[in-house]
């Protein structure tokens, strides 16, 4: 049995996902998971949470948002995703809206990926506390889980329906996973192929 499954919200014959951007976000890791997504033809909306598209990332890099946060129905994506960077975890945990939306999509039983610094946001919204899960190495004692693993670059809780991963390096097989999960793992790696990540791996392992 494969790890991943690929599952639909009932009614919906595409899968429809959200990034969480908020002032301070690794743009790494937010653009990684869009460019790739995309490329596996998921529909991923970037979405602002401060009230302006205009997102402003770590690193001083813009990305213009599709939509605000309080303009969308957080019951029409079938996952939510928070990208590191402690100045967004940090906003985004301070953020109520952005509360209430990861309460409702775990109450609802959707998916919910966070990487690197943003599982700090799970505990916050009392989330990793239930799931197996991993944060980047040495924030591991902010983030409460019910198991923690520090051996597994991206670590998927199937009962709970919670991905995690460590952090800017790990960007791209959290990507590919959650491609694998939404859409199945020959998308996951033709998107890899595409990519030449095969080849580089391939290179890396010379080396």
């Amino acid at each position: 049995m494969e790890v991943f499954q690929a599952g639909f919200q009932k009614g919906r014959d595409t899968m429809k996902v959200m990034i969480l951007l908020s002032k301070g976000y690794e743009e790494t890791e937010a653009v990684t998971v869009i460019d790739y997504l995309r490329r596996a033809e998921i529909d991923i909306d970037a979405i602002a949470t401060e009230g302006n598209l205009d997102t402003v990332g770590s690193h001083n890099i813009h990305i213009t948002a599709d939509h605000l946060l309080e303009d969308v129905d957080v019951a029409d994506y079938d996952m939510v995703i928070t990208p590191g960077g402690m100045g967004g975890v940090e906003a985004l945990s301070a953020n109520e809206n952005v509360m209430e939306a990861l309460k409702a999509q775990k109450a609802a039983g959707r998916y919910i990926a966070s990487i690197c610094a943003s599982p700090i946001v799970l505990d916050r919204a009392g989330i990793s506390q239930q799931i197996r899960g991993t944060v980047f190495p040495s924030l591991h004692d902010q983030v409460t889980f019910k198991d923690y693993v520090n051996d597994e670059v991206v670590v998927y809780d199937a009962d709970e329906k919670v991905m995690t991963s460590q952090g800017p390096a790990t960007a791209v097989y959290f990507a590919l996973a959650i491609i694998e999960l939404l859409k199945g793992k020959e998308a996951a790696q033709e998107v890899a192929q595409g990519l030449l990540l095969p080849q580089v791996e391939a290179w890396v392992h010379t080396k």
